[in-house]
């Protein structure tokens, strides 16, 4: 029986896989780590208080940015999550004090009518399937980064960071035409400036 799923489709599910295999002492080992290893980086970002960084809540197994928010808000950071409307996020504040609901995948989003749009945030932290060395990454496939900031110029805010675990990297990715270009690439263990 042949498969009909293409490459991508495949390597995304094995990845998927992998990430959800690690255990919860290792999910909060990579969050810690990967704090640590932003903050080497943080002169390069520029961040002050009153700055706007936009992260995700973890799903699937994803590397949380759990404990770098923490960070963003002793600071004084503003930080922001996605909230999916029709094709394209949008970005709702976050604190200790967010109301939630679920969307259309049964993630967690703010509920608020108060939204901005991704061109006012300084720094966005998105996270990954799949990365190589090269810069080439791999999402969930629905393309809801890559349409939110299709017309984004390199030079623009705001810079676009990716956030994985190390067992996500593999050899070469494909980029295709409609990939938006990232920053970097900020594991527990590495930083990959593109």
């Amino acid at each position: 029986m042949t498969s009909h799923l293409d490459p991508r489709q495949i390597l995304r599910r094995q990845l998927r896989q992998t990430r959800r295999n690690l255990s919860s002492q290792e999910q909060q080992s990579a969050a810690l780590q990967l704090s640590s290893r932003f903050e080497e980086y943080a002169d390069h970002f520029h961040l002050t208080s009153g700055n706007r960084v936009a992260l995700y809540l973890t799903n699937d197994g994803e590397i949380s940015p759990h404990v770098l928010c923490a960070d963003f808000w002793e600071q004084g950071i503003e930080t922001y999550l996605p909230v999916v409307q029709g094709k394209h996020l949008t970005f709702a504040r976050y604190s200790s004090e967010t109301v939630w609901q679920e969307n259309i995948f049964g993630i967690k989003e703010p509920v608020t009518m108060d939204y901005v749009s991704g061109e006012v945030l300084d720094l966005v932290l998105l996270p990954l399937v799949g990365f190589d060395s090269k810069g080439g990454r791999l999402g969930m496939g629905g393309g809801f980064y890559d349409r939110t900031f299709a017309n984004k110029k390199t030079t623009e805010k705001p810079r676009l960071i990716g956030l994985a675990h190390d067992c996500q990297e593999v050899k070469s990715l494909p980029v295709e035409g409609w990939d938006v270009p990232l920053e970097a690439i900020i594991t527990p263990t590495k930083t990959l400036f593109i």
